[in-house]
């Protein structure tokens, strides 16, 4: 006989898709983001206002509230859904990298490879202004001004933010379980609460890629670029956490071939769609003159 504290058998439950009526009114809440998200590239943050995508939307003002509570609850679901985006293509990308260093031809070593990953991100992080303008340049300027202005619609915000993260962060702890980098030591933060070593790095490392970056925006001009202010961060921080001078340019070299295969990769699936599309509006104005033809 069963007992009384035994679990009750589960059973899966369909989940049924969203009604037509979810889906659009999704529709016009993602078109309300791009709208918004465009004005941020032409105005700015504070260009942002309800009553400014009322009118790129040709709503009434009173309206856009139906999807957004707020202008803040409407900047907190901007910056989610960019952050959101780009997480997405970094753990996308690292995959890829995974995959190709395990077909690498002769292996890496462990430290190599994690080192490898490392410069693989770093790299991603610094193109982002060119393969992710719009996202990116967001980013930048909520680091710069204030996002979403009340701390309930911040909170919305912080789980895409740490899902970005953790994606950095997994990397360096990947290559301190390999000996590729020394063990950070927890760390007591301000509010003296302790913070996994990891994440520390991470925080270092992330903030200080973006900062090289804005370099680029700097009025006065430098004699560089931000991206390579970022390779020389990389490199640096790398080396004070304890990275062998020695691997940590093998796995420069190595990031650079994932990046160039993967540059490669992309380039073909674009020619091969690019193809496709082309033998489609052939075949179709093949079959147009078939067809006009007596």
């Amino acid at each position: 006989m069963p007992s009384e504290n035994d679990a009750p058998p589960q059973t899966l439950t369909h989940q049924s898709a969203p009604d037509r009526r979810t889906r659009k009114r999704d529709a016009r809440r993602d078109h309300l983001l791009d709208l918004a998200a465009d004005i941020v590239e032409d105005a700015g943050v504070d260009g942002l206002t309800m009553a400014a995508l009322a009118q790129a939307a040709d709503y009434a003002t009173a309206s856009l509230y139906t999807y957004f509570d707020s202008r803040s609850a409407l900047l907190a679901a901007l910056q989610q859904r960019a952050l959101l985006l780009l997480h997405d293509l970094a753990e996308a990308r690292v995959a890829q990298w995974q995959a190709a260093l395990r077909m690498a031809e002769p292996p890496p070593t462990d430290q190599v490879a994690s080192l490898a990953l490392l410069w693989a991100f770093s790299d991603l992080f610094l193109a982002a202004p060119q393969t992710h303008p719009r996202e990116f340049r967001l980013q930048q300027q909520m680091l710069i001004n204030a996002g979403a202005e009340t701390t309930a619609d911040a909170a919305e915000v912080v789980p895409a933010a740490m899902l970005v993260l953790d994606v950095p962060r997994r990397l360096l702890e990947a290559a301190t379980d390999t000996a590729a980098l020394q063990t950070q030591p927890f760390t007591a933060n301000p509010l003296e609460e302790l913070l996994e070593g990891s994440l520390v790095r991470t925080f270092a490392w992330v903030l200080g890629l973006n900062g090289a970056l804005m370099a680029d925006g700097l009025s006065t001009g430098l004699p560089t670029t931000g991206a390579a202010l970022g390779e020389v961060l990389t490199q640096g921080l790398l080396q004070g956490w304890g990275a062998s001078p020695k691997d940590s340019a093998t796995a420069r070299s190595l990031a650079q071939s994932l990046g160039q295969s993967q540059a490669q990769s992309l380039g073909q699936s674009q020619a091969q769609s690019l193809g496709q599309s082309q033998a489609q509006s052939l075949g179709q104005s093949q079959a147009q003159s078939l067809g006009e033809q007596p």
